[in-house]
């Protein structure tokens, strides 16, 4: 192996250079932040936060930031730290959280995100009662698009997804925590619904197909019946859960929705629910959503207890654990 020559300054190398300040910087970033804000978050000013960029660039062999007019962005390689910086601060935090365990949960944070459906009718409840039990854990809750709140978690910006739509992405470990079914509802009288709870494919001919925004799970599976020769008279296309509940309401049209989003609807009587003859994807479940090889914080593994306590099963619900 070559040796340097002897009054020959080393370069550092990522290891050498890496830490908290740093990561940080690079995910504000990746986020969007200008440097200035960037800067203020991480609590540093804006000549050290320029110190930073350029002592981690010398470190990676090539610019992690660059100047496009008068605003800073990443780099392709300052993206590439951005995403193993998230990723690191991610078990830095869960190791937090796990020494917070030994104190009965009463520190820690818990950073989850869910897509509509979990986001807007089952969460709130498990979080109030999560809040209730360890009110000295901080809990932030982000709800988007399924397809949003997995981007979330490859970015560190959550450590928990919830969501009902199928995982696939590479990379991630996804447990079953209770059920759901799409059901397809409408205002009483709009159809003829067999005792069962069933109606035929004729029914639904002339009919308007009211669907959710793009990146809804729920939106996927109604347009693959619209593609299946049902004969709608048109697809409306609408910004959420409520809205198309709102529209069915109306008398507008049919909608396919989780059954967890309308208990209040069908407990007043203003929609009905049924399932169409010879459509057999509306089973599908609830997921929780977390890196691959990334510890599970306590705060992240007791929510998944409530969670699946509320929606999975009739079982008393557990003690914080101390």
């Amino acid at each position: 192996m070559d040796s340097v020559p002897e009054g020959v300054p080393t370069l550092p190398s990522l290891m050498d250079v890496w830490d908290a300040t740093r990561m940080r910087l690079l995910v504000e970033l990746d986020r969007g932040s200008t440097l200035s804000m960037a800067a203020k978050t991480v609590g540093i000013s804006q000549p050290s936060a320029s110190e930073h960029l350029r002592l981690l660039s010398t470190a990676a062999g090539e610019p992690v930031a660059e100047r496009n007019g008068r605003s800073l962005t990443l780099t392709p390689g300052g993206r590439i730290l951005a995403r193993v910086a998230s990723q690191a601060l991610s078990n830095l935090s869960a190791g937090e959280s796990a020494l917070a365990a030994r104190a009965g949960l009463r520190t820690g944070t818990l950073d989850i995100g869910a897509s509509s459906v979990p986001g807007t009718y089952i969460l709130p409840h498990v979080v109030s009662d999560f809040v209730q039990r360890c009110p000295d854990v901080t809990v932030r809750l982000s709800v988007g698009p399924s397809d949003a709140v997995i981007d979330w978690l490859l970015d560190g910006r959550i450590t928990l997804a919830i969501t009902c739509s199928e995982i696939t992405t590479p990379g991630l470990r996804v447990e079953t925590v209770g059920p759901d079914e799409i059901v397809g509802i409408c205002s009483p009288g709009i159809l003829d619904i067999s005792s069962s709870g069933h109606v035929g494919r004729d029914q639904l001919v002339g009919q308007t197909l009211l669907v959710q925004e793009r990146g809804s799970s729920t939106r996927v599976q109604a347009i693959d019946l619209h593609g299946a020769g049902s004969g709608w008279k048109s697809v409306w296309e609408l910004g959420s859960v409520d809205a198309v509940k709102r529209a069915a309401r109306e008398r507008t049209g049919v909608g396919f929705v989780s059954i967890h989003s309308i208990a209040e609807e069908r407990r007043r009587g203003e929609l009905v629910e049924f399932r169409v003859d010879g459509v057999n994807w509306g089973r599908r479940d609830v997921r929780a959503v977390a890196l691959h090889g990334v510890v599970t914080a306590p705060a992240d593994h007791y929510f998944k207890v409530l969670l699946t306590d509320a929606i999975g099963g009739p079982a008393a619900a557990p003690s914080v654990p101390g």
